[in-house]
Formats: C-alpha cells, sequence, structure tokens
C-alpha cells in the first residue's frame, strides 16, 4: 500500500499548493536544541529509510550533516530547515524530505512552467499587473538561476525527472524563507520580482508574502473568467459530472478518501446512463493507496466491457500526478484498454516510495523517508508517458481551454 504523497512536494496543485502542516510550534528553539534535532535526524533517518544511500553515499551525507552541526550556531532557524531539506533532497527519492513548517509564509502568487516559461498563473488583486506574465528574475538573479538553487531543495531531474522538478519547484520559489536561505532575496518581508509581459517589456514589482492559509486561494485572480473541469470544484478530492451533448463522464480523480462510495456512486450513474466515454482526470492527484484504486476503479472497470475499448476510456495525467496516482496510472495502461493523455507523469516508475514519518523532538519538524523499492516498470524508464502528448500550453490555459479535453472529445467524434 502506498500512503499519502509527501506534502509540499508532489500535493501541489495547478494553481495553489496545499497548506504546510502545523508544526515547529516554538520558533524560539535553542542552538542545543536545533543540534539535538540534527543529530537525531542524522542517527534515525539512515536506519529507517529503505536505503538511503542509494543516490549518495554515506559519506556525502555524513559530511553534509556534519556542516550543518558546525554551522548551526550561525544559521536562523529557516537557514537551518533549508539545509535540512538539501539533505534530503540528495537522497534523490521524491518520497523523501522535510515537510515544510506552518511558519513559512509565501507570496501571493501562483505560478507555472509552461516550457521553459514561469508564467503567473494567479495573483492577488495588489499584483493583478502581474497576471499572465512571465517571471524573468528575483532579487539579482535570473529565473534560470533561482530555479537551479531552488532545485537543490529537492531531488534532481536526474534522480526523479525533468516533471518532477516542473512540479515541484513553483512551490518552493514563493516561500521567502526559502529564497532567503538560499541567498536569493536578501529581505523576508519583500522581495523584487522581474516580470516580463507578452510585448517584452519588463517592470519590477515589490512583493509582500502572507501567512499560508486556505483563505488566499479564494482571493486569486485568474487571467480567464471561465475555467475548464480540470480546474473546477479545487477543494473536492473526486466528482464527476455528466456531457450531454458527447455522452461523456468527465471523473474529477484528485483523492483517494473515501474512493469506495465515491466509485460506486460513480459506476451508478455510469450504469444508469448512455455513456460513449469515461474521462478519468488524474492531473492533481498527489496519491493515496494504489490498492484502493485497483479495488474501487480497475477492476470494476474491467467487468463493464460496453466502457473497457480503446476510443471509450481515458485517463488524462500530468506532472502533478504521483505516488498511488501513478500507479494506477500504470495499472490502467496495463489492465485495460483506457489511452493516456497529456504530460509525462512526474515521478519515475521504478523508485523508492511507501513513504513513512518521523517527528523531530524538539522543532517537531516532520521528516518523510522511504520504505519500499517498487519496480513498476520491466523497463527502468525515467517517466510514463502518455500514449497522447499533450503538454500544458498558456494560450489555452489563459482562455479557460483545457486541449487535453478537447482531443479526447475530438477523438471519440471520430474528428
Amino acid at each position: 500500500m502506498m500512503r499519502q504523497a509527501m506534502c509540499a512536494t508532489a500535493a501541489i496543485l495547478l494553481l495553489l499548493d496545499t497548506p504546510s502542516r502545523p508544526v515547529l510550534a516554538d520558533p524560539g528553539l535553542t542552538k542545543a536544541q536545533w543540534s539535538k534535532d540534527v543529530e537525531y535526524f542524522a542517527h534515525e533517518l539512515p536506519k529507517r529509510h529503505k536505503n538511503l544511500f542509494h543516490a549518495i553515499s554515506r559519506a556525502q551525507f555524513e559530511k553534509s550533516v556534519a556542516d550543518l552541526s558546525a554551522a548551526i550556531p550561525s544559521l536562523s532557524d529557516h537557514e537551518i530547515i533549508v539545509r535540512l531539506l538539501q539533505i534530503t533532497g540528495s537522497v534523490g527519492d521524491g518520497h523523501t524530505g522535510v515537510h515544510l513548517p506552518s511558519t513559512f509564509k509565501r507570496y501571493p502568487l501562483a505560478v507555472f512552467w509552461f516550457g521553459n516559461d514561469l508564467r503567473v498563473a494567479a495573483a492577488t488583486k495588489e499584483y493583478e499587473r502581474a497576471l499572465g506574465t512571465r517571471v524573468v528574475k528575483i532579487g539579482d538573479l535570473s529565473i534560470d538561476q533561482v530555479r537551479a538553487r531552488v532545485a537543490t531543495c529537492f531531488p534532481s531531474a536526474e534522480n526523479e525527472n525533468p516533471w518532477y522538478e516542473m512540479s515541484t519547484g513553483p512551490a518552493f520559489i514563493l516561500r521567502p524563507e526559502i529564497l532567503h536561505a538560499l541567498g536569493i532575496v536578501s529581505n523576508l518581508d519583500r522581495a523584487p520580482f522581474t516580470f516580463e509581459d507578452d510585448q517584452a517589456q519588463q517592470f519590477t514589482l515589490e512583493v509582500t508574502p502572507v501567512v499560508q492559509d486556505g483563505s488566499l486561494n479564494a482571493r486569486l485572480l485568474r487571467p480567464s473568467s471561465t475555467q475548464p473541469l480540470t480546474r473546477q470544484r479545487m477543494g473536492e478530492r473526486f466528482w464527476f459530472t455528466y456531457l450531454p451533448d458527447s455522452r461523456t463522464v468527465y471523473v474529477s480523480f484528485r483523492g483517494y478518501e473515501s474512493l469506495g462510495s465515491h466509485t460506486r456512486e460513480l459506476f451508478k450513474f455510469v450504469d444508469d446512463h448512455v455513456t460513449d466515454r469515461l474521462v478519468i482526470d488524474m492531473r492533481q492527484n498527489g496519491g493515496g493507496d494504489f490498492l484502493q484504486g485497483r479495488k474501487h476503479l480497475i477492476r470494476p472497470l474491467k467487468k463493464r466491457a460496453s466502457l473497457d475499448e480503446k476510443g471509450k476510456l481515458f485517463v488524462i495525467v500530468g506532472r502533478h500526478t504521483f505516488s498511488a496516482a501513478m500507479v494506477n496510472a500504470i495499472d490502467f495502461r496495463k489492465e485495460t484498454h483506457a489511452l493516456l493523455v497529456g504530460e509525462p507523469i512526474g515521478e519515475r516508475p521504478n523508485s523508492y516510495s511507501e513513504n513513512d514519518e518521523m517527528t523531530l523532538p524538539n522543532s517537531r519538524l516532520v521528516v518523510s523517508y522511504s520504505t519500499e523499492y517498487y519496480k513498476f516498470l520491466d523497463e527502468d524508464l525515467p517517466a510514463v508517458l502518455p500514449d497522447q502528448r499533450i503538454d500544458p500550453d498558456w494560450e489555452a490555459f489563459k482562455a479557460g481551454r483545457d486541449p487535453a479535453m478537447e482531443w479526447i472529445l475530438a477523438y471519440g467524434s471520430g474528428s
């Protein structure tokens, strides 16, 4: 069974990463307490991880820990946390890392990689001018330099894959404590972001971070007043709707909670209505228990021969499809006639996963680590590739369109 995917990596959604856990309740830790936490971290992580040294050597790990321990007297709390992030990032698997504490703020923007362009996909009213522009610089560093520094905080594209990096990086770029610890910005209270519009005009705004809570998402402005199905009802983990013109059932499958009851309702609807296409959208599914997906989705679909046909069953995947969701996407390919549509999946299919967690005794930081190695593909590929690749497109996003869904409906109609 694969547990919930790690917060602040694959659980990141298209426009807003999920709130951090309420840890580090006492930000006034002494240096001695931090030293004890780092000592605990260094002692426990190699024991608990299935194979901590699959991407780095024991000597490299021990040197990183020793360097951090020596530096603790000169570091602030958030700098220590970022150093721990860098150490877990070097371990090289997406289920190993440090959960960002609730004390970390974020800039009130949402950014997303469209190819090599980091676009502002949403912004609060005071930064509306930046909406839709490219981020080209933060502080004095180009966005490529920022991207390289931030990438030290999580597994590299070589250890996971490039789509994992595109999925994970934006949430870290929006955290002032991370940017400050990495030497990207000099002030925790504000940061100069330089943007470029589609007329190649650049401008700089001083962006002030806010407390990360559930209210921010409601205040974010989007470039389009209409949203495609994939960006609707963002707070719901599983829902479906019927498109009568094409006799298509669209399913938004973002999480595994109460999956049995959700799918019973789904299949009752499908059985009671003429359904020419079933579309299961897993682009924002960060994981859970893949055995539940097999039990409640894969097996029931295999029993419905009228749907389990090429051209009738579609699964949409992307960079945020992670952990159990990746496994079930592979299951759809192996066990059904589903066509996979979208981006390559943001996780290496043969890797360490099945995360468990430990809590550092003083800071209460939560550290996730992998407990199993899974080989889901016979060939060791960097990513699960869709049958029909459709990468996110800025012009379509700006217009409130979904090219993946458009392709599916055209395929089904014979266009």
